[in-house]
């Protein structure tokens, strides 16, 4: 049977739509397949996906960022991608801050917010009692997505965010849920989160710690899907900045098999 040149552009036209039919619900499966996990108050602090072992590069800042500019840098000749968490008073001093904003931005990081005042919303202690409310939280919130406006980034593309200190209790993650946002915070087990601290107090942990101990949580328990947090701004007292091991927790990673992904 002899098929015409309109019959033959029709039945391309016909293959097209299958095959992007297929694309669209393999993409769509996997998206519906990825796994979070959360912990007692409702925040999820891990993300995995089908096939592929996953790991997210968590940044937060407040006052401090100097290590902003090279922990891009870093990602930049790699070709990852973090996520941003920035508060409103990052954010206000747009002449020390805004061009690193834009970025992050720019780069194609995911940016979010990290309250906007960065106030402590809980008592540091094992039941988390309530020092700001629901409300109140929510409210600091909302006043850091304002801020996050004026870089173009609007609330309903950035719902992601992570409270002020990491800390919160599952009234501050509902209320956050209940406005349609969605609260993360890091891994447990992780131990980088602790490059905050100074050499004046007792819990002062050395770089080379955090790395070592990296190191032996993937070989003993894997970080498929888990949320690594970083800090890019310490005290002036550290010198001994972990951000500077960067490089080497990006390649070993990929170097066993893992992805970096944004959210």
């Amino acid at each position: 049977m002899v098929i015409s040149t309109t019959m033959r552009k029709v039945l391309s036209i016909i293959a097209g739509i299958m095959l992007a039919t297929v694309l669209l619900s393999i993409t769509t499966s996997q998206c519906k397949d990825d796994i979070w996990e959360y912990d007692e108050f409702g925040a999820a602090v891990c993300h995995r996906f089908p096939h592929q072992k996953t790991v997210h590069l968590l940044f937060t800042a407040d006052s401090a960022f100097e290590g902003g500019a090279y922990a891009m840098d870093v990602m930049s000749e790699r070709g990852v991608k973090g996520s941003f968490f920035f508060t409103g008073n990052f954010m206000r001093d747009s002449l020390r801050n805004g061009a690193i904003i834009r970025r992050a931005i720019a780069d194609g990081h995911y940016v979010g917010p990290h309250g906007d005042r960065h106030i402590l919303l809980a008592e540091w202690n094992k039941e988390r009692t309530t020092l700001a409310s629901p409300d109140s939280a929510l409210t600091d919130m909302e006043h850091a997505y304002e801020l996050l406006a004026r870089y173009g980034i609007c609330r309903d593309s950035a719902t992601i965010l992570i409270p002020s200190f990491e800390w919160y209790n599952s009234g501050h993650v509902n209320a956050f849920r209940n406005a349609g946002l969605f609260t993360i915070n890091m891994t447990p087990g992780i131990e980088t989160y602790r490059d905050y601290t100074t050499p004046d107090l007792d819990y002062y942990t050395p770089s080379e710690f955090m790395w070592n101990q990296l190191l032996s949580r993937e070989q003993s328990h894997g970080l498929d899907g888990a949320i690594i947090l970083i800090h890019l701004g310490t005290d002036s007292t550290r010198t001994d900045k972990f951000y500077n091991y960067l490089p080497a927790i990006l390649d070993t990673l990929t170097a066993r098999g893992y992805r970096m992904e944004r959210f």
